[in-house]
């Protein structure tokens, strides 16, 4: 895929594992089975349970410490915006496992809540194998998604900008330069595209921008967004209409 938004790990692609081990979250049986079933045929993946509401979730994240679990947000019992948010509450965001929400509609404001939480990516229910298999192996490594663009879509049309009550800085923890990189990220600039602005390399761009979500206690480049766009620290006119990676 081309230059892709704003959802990249903070820490780079890890190295290869023997398998990705992913986990299913789902209260459909015959689409969970589905997923399990493709996960399986695969040399480099394997799912290490089902799930079929968001307590069960939590459970079985805390027993099998799956790199990836793939999350439908609408379930009984628990849903899946709040096991996303419960799963990824306190936890590096260098580390795994990264969240990847699954929805039978795209522009839904569950789905926003789920990348606001921290989700890496989301997979409408209607996807190819293909595409599931990418979004996958690209949460893992933290590579860009086939629905990067979509998901700051999502973000643009569910994001409410809230009237700024006086408060410290936001960006208080970042240096100058980290400030410039958060600024280029909520416009949905590429890492190519904000070395070429900033004269740096893009290893230096990376490493800046690592640096902004480990400060900010995020996790990926749409969290910047979100947070940007809510806090009226970017101008709406200054955000591209599909910012890219």
């Amino acid at each position: 895929m081309t230059d892709s938004p704003a959802v990249d790990s903070p820490a780079g692609s890890p190295a290869a594992p023997a398998v990705i081990t992913v986990a299913v979250v789902d209260d459909q049986p015959l689409f969970a089975s589905g997923l399990r079933m493709l996960i399986e045929a695969q040399p480099d993946l394997r799912c290490v349970g089902t799930a079929v509401d968001g307590r069960e979730a939590l459970a079985l994240v805390e027993r099998e410490h799956p790199d990836v679990v793939l999350m439908d947000l609408r379930m009984p019992v628990m849903n899946g915006l709040e096991a996303t948010a419960r799963i990824l509450e306190g936890v590096s965001p260098d580390d795994l496992p990264r969240v990847v929400a699954l929805t039978t509609i795209q522009r839904d404001e569950a789905v926003f809540g789920a990348l606001k939480a921290g989700a890496y990516a989301f997979l409408t229910k209607d996807a190819t194998p293909d595409e599931v298999l990418t979004t996958i192996r690209a949460a893992w490594a933290g590579d860009p998604v086939p629905t990067a663009a979509a998901a700051l879509d999502v973000v643009h049309e569910f994001a409410v900008p809230t009237t700024p009550a006086p408060r410290v800085d936001p960006l208080e923890p970042l240096s100058p330069r980290e400030r410039e990189m958060f600024t280029f990220v909520a416009r949905g600039l590429s890492n190519i595209e904000i070395a070429g602005e900033a004269y740096l390399s893009e290893a230096t761009v990376k490493s800046h921008v690592r640096a902004v979500l480990q400060k900010l206690g995020m996790r990926n480049r749409v969290q910047i967004v979100v947070f940007a766009y809510e806090n009226g620290l970017v101008p709406a006119s200054d955000t591209a209409a599909r910012p890219r990676r």
